[in-house]
């Protein structure tokens, strides 16, 4: 999308007015078409591209995942911290797990592991969930969407806004490997 001055605007949700130009969705894709001056063919005009476009999507896509990780919390159905997941963990009802990058390795193996377990034995990992933890964000991004200090580890129980915490952090991972 461009906006004002012919700058490009990336839009992630596809809702702003005006045509646009689709690009894959990770971070070579985007540094390509820069280079290749793809988004000046699509809209047949010369714009103004912030050389830092690649870092301004994955901001916003890391947005969007975190205000999904808020709202599965307003419809509990989220929770953390080690011994509330682990508890959870025991009763199986953790479908995503999330770590902090700073998260201490010890505890995020124990986690993992009863979650990786719980994953191969309930037949999950056949179907298209978040498979593995993730260590996606910081634990100043956790704790302010759980509104609470220093959130190291998270889960999500079954739910909509779950599977749209987990599809939202799909795309950001896809993007950060791309």
């Amino acid at each position: 999308m461009t906006g004002p001055e012919n700058r490009l605007v990336p839009d992630l949700k596809a809702n702003l007015p005006g045509r646009g130009v689709w690009v894959t969705a990770n971070r070579e894709a985007i540094k390509q078409a820069v280079k290749k001056k793809a988004f000046h063919r699509g809209f047949a005009k010369e714009l103004i591209v912030d050389p830092e476009i690649d870092q301004q999507i994955e901001n916003l896509l890391e947005k969007a995942a975190l205000g999904r990780l808020k709202l599965a919390n307003k419809a509990g159905l989220a929770i953390y911290g080690f011994t509330k997941l682990m508890a959870a963990l025991e009763k199986n009802t953790i479908i995503a797990l999330f770590h902090a990058k700073e998260a201490s390795q010890a505890s995020a193996d124990k986690l993992d592991y009863k979650f990786r377990t719980n994953l191969e034995q309930s037949g999950i990992l056949e179907q298209e969930v978040l498979k593995n933890p993730c260590y996606c964000y910081k634990t100043e991004e956790l704790s302010l969407a759980f509104g609470q200090a220093n959130v190291i580890h998270a889960g999500l129980k079954p739910g909509g806004a779950s599977m749209a915490m987990v599809t939202a952090t799909e795309k950001l991972i896809k993007f950060q490997a791309g």
